[in-house]
């Protein structure tokens, strides 16, 4: 099967949850005998152009890169008509028959019908509501969390109030827009019952979301260790894995150890510092807490993972928005180490309360510091949430890619797919509003704007 897979990111560029899951999949269908190909942005500000810049990876995947201008969460259509374009090409290069949609920040959101239109099938994966946010991770601009964009109000009630002069009707289109766009894709796949129900609500019964665990590739660090061996001489040891930003809430953290009070402590913070002030701040305030060694690396391979964990007791997930279905828990736990996470989201899911480790009010860090408090004075409570992390259910990648791949082929046998076509002119007309609404190049217009793109005409 030749498939051409879509992020936002591909490595070495950024190596978030999306990446590292594209890469994965990437690696697993090229392994199997699948002709791969990923199309990809890398932004460069600097630049005012977009251009195609073709790599071969060892595995002889083909990486497409589209390569300049910046990102814009408020003028989500920036570059379109290049972008389109570029995509058309990789499209027709890579003969791909099915295109897996796994993100569309910073690209044009028509790919789903440019692929279409050149005969592809389309799954769509939900890694975060992108599709229904603005801002991707339900999070207002003040901190609050939010419970969706009520087609459009909230969004320019809250978020994007620098454009309140069209702002109802912009954000409400945009609802309208994403909502026809992912509506169009044959298939359509959540990592977990969270976002599963919640994007059903968002397309309606018509649609049938796929739900589905994702895959790990972590070889268990302590299969070879006897539980009975954790040592009660050193510190207690947390880590925290994935990329270093307010929203991830690593500092929380750092606020329940000051709390906790703990006499010896050692915290491991691995992953990108996107936001060095951020990272800063963090570093001082580490270094104001008695007792506590904090250690700051920066990105990591997944192969590595099991490595760096092998001498952590838990790892705490302490995310401020609701997560979609995290891989870095998961890997935590086919690596043996029990997971703390907020009671937000996705993440609940992964929890068995008190076997394999505990949930905790993100908002409340006397919450996590009790339980921190718990962990270190209780040995045997460990031990008994490590065993219960080996015998917690994983997905490996390979089963993962099982999966998808059998979704891949009931969406291109599908032979209903022409109904992909029967929106093309609200589609448009959408789209043609949003681009005079200045969702382009921040400019709006008098009228709606002649372009209608190059990917859907």
């Amino acid at each position: 099967m030749r498939v051409l897979l879509v992020s936002q990111r591909f490595p070495p560029d950024d190596v978030g949850g999306v990446e590292r899951y594209t890469q994965a999949l990437a690696a697993d269908l090229a392994k199997r005998g699948e002709t791969v190909s990923v199309v990809t942005r890398r932004p460069v500000p600097a630049r005012s152009d977009v251009q195609l810049l073709r790599e071969r990876l060892p595995d002889n995947t083909a990486v497409y890169r589209l390569v300049g201008g910046g990102v814009r969460l408020d003028r989500f259509l920036q570059y379109y008509e290049a972008l389109e374009r570029l995509f058309t090409i990789a499209l027709l290069e890579s003969e791909a028959e099915i295109v897996h949609i796994n993100h569309l920040i910073g690209l044009s959101p028509r790919f789903i019908q440019i692929a279409h239109r050149l005969g592809a099938a389309v799954v769509v994966s939900l890694h975060d509501f992108y599709f229904v946010c603005g801002r991707i991770h339900l999070q207002k601009s003040n901190g609050n969390l939010c419970d969706g964009p009520d087609e459009g109000r909230e969004c320019a009630r809250m978020c994007f109030t620098e454009s309140s002069a069209n702002g109802p009707v912009r954000w409400g289109l945009r609802t309208a827009y994403f909502r026809t766009i992912l509506k169009d894709a044959d298939a359509i796949v959540a990592y977990s019952e969270f976002v599963g129900n919640y994007f059903q609500r968002f397309v309606g019964d018509g649609r049938p979301i796929h739900v589905l665990a994702n895959g790990v590739s972590v070889a268990p660090a302590f299969s070879d260790t006897p539980i009975e061996g954790y040592s009660s001489e050193r510190s207690f040891t947390i880590a925290y894995c994935g990329m270093v930003a307010k929203h991830k809430g690593p500092h929380t953290i750092l606020e329940a150890l000051k709390i906790a009070a703990l006499p010896s402590v050692k915290l491991i913070v691995i992953g990108s510092t996107p936001e060095r002030e951020y990272a800063k701040n963090l570093r001082e305030s580490g270094d104001a807490i008695p007792g506590l060694k904090l250690q700051m690396y920066g990105k990591y391979e997944r192969s590595e993972l099991s490595i760096l964990l092998r001498d952590v007791d838990c790892v705490v997930v302490p995310s401020l928005v609701p997560e979609a279905g995290p891989i870095v828990p998961r890997e935590a736990l086919a690596s043996g180490v029990p997971i703390l996470v907020s009671r937000l989201g996705a993440l609940p899911e992964l929890i068995v309360e008190g076997e394999n480790g505990f949930t905790f009010d993100p908002n409340d860090p006397v919450d996590l510091a009790k339980k921190l408090r718990s962990l270190a004075a209780d040995k045997a409570l460990l031990t008994r949430l490590r065993a219960g992390a080996r015998r917690s259910p994983i997905v490996t990648v390979s089963e993962h890619t099982n999966r998808i791949r059998r979704i891949y082929e009931d969406a291109v046998r599908d032979p209903g797919r022409s109904h992909s076509h029967q929106d093309l002119p609200a589609l448009k007309f959408l789209h043609e509003s949003l681009v005079a609404l200045g969702c382009e190049d921040g400019r709006a217009r008098s009228s709606i704007g002649r372009r209608a793109g190059s990917g859907t005409n």
